[in-house]
């Protein structure tokens, strides 16, 4: 069998309908999943695990404080604008480490059965992750994970709004920060001062729409992430006919993705003995189905200055007849490759850089912004990904 972009996209338009975490459609979705799996001839596991918070809920935790924070700073000022400017300054940090303080916080497997104990008493939410292995054909000298989240989420605020309000109230932490710092050889005298005060209006202003921001079930999750999910589901009925000699593919579908990578954790933390570093490899579709616009995204925080690995460096070559290139920004992009790294495994996502991506968490982003070329070109990408384990050593 070869690769079929039709196929593909006929089964990611039966999985693009709402399917929260905790919905029913979440539960059909799931459904689905598994019956594609076992027609493809595997056995699909489904694994439970207790949801403990979302990123989005300690955001809009931070912010409240922040602007506690802010307002606190701004009555030291005329005390010691120094102490101000090293307060705001906390604050900038802080926002722009924000998806790596997640990453530290959700990973660990401590502070997630904490949070989840102290939930015992009220609705603990619960959700599943679903796998699927094929084994080598002969002796497996790698495990390969091909991953792709099948919860989705819609919100009240736009992603490019999302996005400039938290650059703006970043940006204008930093602009006030300094300002702070510059006036530190004597105490403000005065009240307003409007050299401080704009850029502290400006903070307040970014940070008041993340305040109100609320998550629904609108949206159908077409470009996120139906069609990664049909590619991977259709990956799995050629991989059966093609059954790789030396490698071992293990196709995951985890969910709570929208909730801050929890379904990679859960997956990461039941199976961290049996999962060998130096021969897992994790290759994440995310957003994916619009031709000419897939970009591979190798960095879990907003800085990286870690040399970029083997792994990287042979997946970008494989990447090139396909013309996937590498974006390298990441500020504020959670994706599941990121949890994979966290726990120093070879991950890599592959994603979209269309603009169709602002349609993403809204009830306009169903299954018509796929397009049947573009999950071409993943597909293809993939399966030779896969295929190029069996001719290096």
């Amino acid at each position: 069998m070869e690769f079929n972009a039709g196929e593909a996209l006929k089964i990611a338009r039966s999985l693009s309908f709402p399917r929260a975490v905790g919905s029913a459609g979440e539960g059909v979705a799931a459904s689905l999943i598994e019956k594609k799996l076992l027609d493809s001839g595997y056995l699909p596991q489904r694994e439970e695990f207790s949801i403990s918070l979302a990123p989005w809920t300690l955001m809009k935790g931070f912010v409240f404080f922040a602007v506690l924070i802010l307002i606190g700073a701004r009555g030291l000022a005329t005390f010691s604008p120094m102490a101000s400017g090293i307060l705001v300054l906390s604050l900038v940090i802080f926002l722009a480490f924000y998806t790596s303080f997640w990453l530290k916080f959700a990973g660990s497997e401590s502070v997630s059965q904490w949070l989840i104990g102290r939930n015992k008493k009220g609705h603990l939410r619960r959700s599943q992750n679903i796998m699927a292995t094929l084994p080598a054909h002969e002796k497996a000298e790698q495990n390969l994970h091909l991953v792709a989240h099948y919860d989705s989420k819609s919100q009240s605020l736009p992603l490019l709004l999302r996005a400039f309000s938290l650059l703006l109230s970043g940006l204008a932490c930093f602009w006030l920060a300094f300002s702070y710092l510059w006036s530190s050889k004597e105490p403000l005298s005065s009240f307003p001062d409007w050299g401080i005060d704009f850029p502290l209006t400006l903070a307040f202003l970014g940070m008041i729409p993340i305040l109100f921001l609320k998550t629904a079930n609108r949206s159908p999750g077409g470009l996120d992430n139906a069609g990664s999910l049909g590619i991977l589901l259709h990956l799995a009925e050629v991989l059966q006919q093609k059954r790789l000699l030396h490698s071992q593919v293990t196709f995951l579908f985890p969910s709570a993705e929208e909730l801050g990578l929890q379904g990679a954790f859960a997956y990461l933390r039941k199976h961290k003995e049996e999962i060998e570093k130096g021969r897992s490899y994790f290759l994440n579709l995310d957003s994916v189905g619009v031709k000419g616009t897939t970009r591979t995204f190798s960095k879990k925080g907003f800085l990286s200055i870690s040399r970029e690995s083997l792994f990287v460096t042979r997946l970008k070559e494989i990447a090139k007849p396909f013309k996937i290139r590498t974006f390298s920004f990441s500020f504020g992009i959670m994706m599941d490759h990121q949890a994979f790294l966290e726990k120093g495994y070879p991950a890599v996502s592959l994603a979209c850089a269309s603009r169709k991506i602002l349609n993403v968490h809204t009830f306009r982003d169903t299954a018509d912004l796929l397009e049947e070329d573009g999950m071409e070109e993943v597909g293809k990408f993939v399966l030779a990904w896969t295929q190029s384990w069996e001719k290096v050593d």
